[in-house]
């Protein structure tokens, strides 16, 4: 499943039965930002990792830094299977 949260904060003011309903707890989440991974890490739950930026200031058009950070397709299918890998029986 995918889930698109523009607004984390948004999601946080919806109620908790809601939350879950989108973002079950008890299932491994993986979270993608191009922010803080720490604006993420209280959705993905228990199960959850988050991806995202640890340093900021570079300047290039969009593709050049999709690649240069990892926020390609590629790299971000390879980085959910190994996590998906990790709970694997």
């Amino acid at each position: 499943r995918v889930v698109s949260a523009p607004s984390e904060g948004l999601f946080r003011n919806q109620p908790l039965a809601y939350q879950w309903d989108v973002l079950p707890p008890d299932v491994p989440t993986l979270g993608l930002t191009a922010g803080l991974p720490s604006t993420l890490q209280g959705l993905a739950g228990p199960l959850g990792k988050v991806v995202g930026l640890t340093h900021f200031g570079h300047s290039a058009p969009y593709t050049v830094l999709d690649e240069k950070l990892g926020y390609t397709g590629k790299n971000v299918y390879k980085q959910a299977l190994e996590y998906l890998e990790e709970f694997e029986d």
